[in-house]
């Protein structure tokens, strides 16, 4: 009898832990001069000055629920916060361009819309409520998240993102002499040299599934078809260009690349990827 109780007690005490990692929180973020934000976000077993934390950005059908929940296998047994801001429509129509620009690339004169501080705002909120040690973030974007991620990267001026996975985008910034959104020419937040040193330099895997060729909801505007037809075309692009810009400035480039086998335009067959390269160095609960 003694056993079987201990044996249960053991049973309730792992599944409260397995629930305790799985479960998914939400937070409305209203500790800023933007509209609210709601966040959801999954803890570790336990917090300690080990912890770190990941950014995982949604795509344009928005459902950051969905894209955190795809994660909850790669962290249940990991010591890391796991936080999926949702950038709803009718605040943020344009959260991938940091609602700095349209998609057609008008660009917004109100500085007062940006939102290139917001992951810094949530990181700062995230790190008191939780009193991190780590001062550093890691970023996951897909789709239209993966738009918003390296334009982040690039106009957001924080320089604590450690490592970051920019996965499907469907066009990007190009660090070159074309007109912001499409290249940083008359960019509307300063970019200096030194950021795009700091960009080229960081720690930013470039995925792109390998049959990810459809056109539907591909933005067909005259800049981003210059990029390519396909967001395949386009990451290849992408990449090639920072290339030539590392060899032609002798910058460190410390990005990688890599075309995902079977996979069209799918945050889940995109997710285990980034957690084998966002996760590496992040510690496991016994």
């Amino acid at each position: 009898m003694k056993s079987t109780f201990l044996f249960v007690l053991i049973l309730i005490v792992t599944n409260t832990n397995v629930l305790h990692a799985s479960a998914i929180n939400q937070i409305t973020y209203a500790y800023w001069d933007k509209p609210d934000v709601e966040i959801f976000y999954i803890t570790p077993k336990k917090i300690d000055k080990d912890t770190q934390l990941l950014f995982v950005i949604h795509g344009n059908s928005r459902n950051a629920k969905d894209y955190i929940s795809a994660w909850i296998p790669y962290v249940s047994n990991k010591n890391i916060i796991v936080v999926a801001p949702q950038f709803d429509k009718s605040n943020f129509r344009y959260f991938f361009l940091l609602e700095s620009a349209t998609s057609s690339g008008s660009i917004n004169n109100n500085s007062d819309d940006y939102i290139n501080k917001s992951i810094s705002s949530f990181f700062d909120f995230f790190q008191s409520k939780f009193s991190l040690s780590t001062n550093k973030y890691k970023m996951f974007g897909h789709s239209a998240g993966a738009q918003f991620t390296h334009r982040y990267m690039l106009l957001s001026n924080d320089k604590r993102i450690s490592n970051a996975v920019v996965a499907n985008a469907g066009w990007y910034t190009f660090l070159n002499g074309n007109n912001f959104p499409y290249g940083i020419k008359n960019t509307p937040i300063d970019i200096s040299s030194e950021h795009i040193k700091w960009f080229m330099s960081n720690r930013t895997s470039l995925l792109i599934g390998d049959s990810d060729v459809n056109l539907k909801s591909v933005n067909s505007s005259k800049g981003a078809q210059k990029q390519g037809i396909t967001r395949v075309d386009r990451a290849n692009s992408f990449f090639e260009s920072l290339i030539n810009i590392s060899d032609n400035n002798n910058i460190p480039f410390r990005w990688g690349y890599k075309v995902v086998d079977n996979a069209g335009h799918d945050y889940l067959k995109m997710t285990p990827v980034a957690a084998k390269i966002l996760l590496e160095d992040v510690n496991s609960f016994d």
